[in-house]
């Protein structure tokens, strides 16, 4: 059985995901031009930065806003993070 990711997290952390993914859509045409394959980090619906490497733009995203508080995007493909190392599949007790 599958759970809603909006049942596993608290609002503050699925509206910062919802403005983060508004924010990459808005940049999406721009990203995909001059940075495919990168990977982009966004907070509070802002791109951060761009990276090279996917593992430093989510430990920097952990650092400086926590988890639940960033989202990675690789340019070019879905979202790779929404700034929670894993999400669990496992229904509440």
């Amino acid at each position: 059985m599958m759970v809603a990711a909006e049942e596993l997290h608290p609002p503050e952390v699925i509206d910062e995901l919802k403005k983060n993914q508004e924010a990459y859509n808005d940049a999406k045409e721009q990203m995909e031009a001059e940075h495919w394959g990168r990977t982009v980090l966004l907070h509070d619906g802002t791109v951060v930065a761009i990276y090279n490497d996917e593992g430093d733009a989510y430990d920097i995203g952990c650092e400086k806003f926590g988890l639940g508080r960033f989202s990675l995007h690789r340019v070019g493909e879905r979202p790779i993070d929404l700034g929670f190392h894993a999400i669990s599949l496992r229904p509440r007790d």
